[in-house]
């Protein structure tokens, strides 16, 4: 998985590209989002038009990322997902916890509209 980002005044995109498979390789996702907490940039879109492939761990990855941004009155929203990579999200009933936009515009928008 390879990770690229965009800062904006409160919060970040993360792009994430290949496969999300939780593991070692999350690490530095997880890094990011205690990063940017430090920073005060608790409002996080993660662009998935990249990712290909999402097993449950990568699924754990985003729940985590959730739950740190939550606990630190931010949130993350996902962006851009293939049918591929919103049907476990839509199996397992997270998509009623995970707020899902077609853009990332759309994302970033919903924060503004928040407050």
């Amino acid at each position: 998985m390879n990770m690229t980002e965009t800062v904006l005044e409160s919060g970040l995109i993360l792009k994430l590209e290949g496969e999300l498979m939780g593991g070692e390789e999350t690490k530095s996702f997880q890094e990011r989002i205690y990063e940017a907490i430090r920073e005060g940039k608790t409002h996080v879109v993660v662009d998935m038009s990249g990712v290909k492939w999402m097993n449950s761990s990568g699924l754990g990855t985003l729940m985590a990322g959730l739950t740190t941004l939550r606990s630190s009155d931010g949130d993350l929203k996902l962006a851009c997902l293939s049918d591929r990579v919103r049907r476990p999200i839509e199996i397992t009933k997270l998509n009623r916890v995970l707020q899902i936009y077609d853009s990332v515009d759309a994302a970033i928008n919903s924060f503004n509209e928040e407050g």
